[in-house]
């Protein structure tokens, strides 16, 4: 146990160790790189936000064959996604996938994970599909 609460940036550490808000209209958040695409996760108070910005769509100037390979996958991919994750195509034709998952507070550090590593492990064979169609990281 720890000697009683104290703050950490956004959260107050409870002596349980366990995380809440400071504040109930603040949220709090991180990111990270991995597989060479830019993650982030937004921490609210029942939820956690995760977004990843997976692809970019090629350019013409690589040929218009790869383009259209690449669009085609890129269609197809909304289908194929777990039910509660949107896809959405940016004004600069980055391809971005979002999660959102309840989450209880306050939570341990390590709760705060397991959303963040099934997101993960499951987006995994759609960054290998993605690489696999020329629509690549997105860095």
């Amino acid at each position: 146990m720890l000697p009683g609460a104290f703050p950490l940036g956004p959260f107050i550490v409870e002596e349980s160790g366990k995380l809440g808000f400071r504040s109930p209209a603040n949220g709090a958040g991180f990111s990270f790189a991995w597989r060479g695409r830019r993650f982030s996760a937004t921490l609210g108070d029942a939820s956690i936000s995760l977004t990843a910005l997976v692809g970019l769509v090629p350019s013409s100037a690589h040929g218009t064959e790869r383009r259209e390979a690449a669009l085609a996958a890129l269609r197809a991919l909304p289908r194929a996604l777990p039910a509660g994750w949107a896809m959405r195509l940016t004004s600069d034709h980055r391809i971005q996938i979002k999660a959102v998952e309840g989450m209880a507070w306050p939570a341990h550090a390590t709760d705060l994970m397991l959303p963040l590593v099934r997101f993960l492990l499951c987006l995994g064979p759609y960054l290998d599909l993605m690489d696999e169609s020329h629509l690549g990281p997105a860095a």
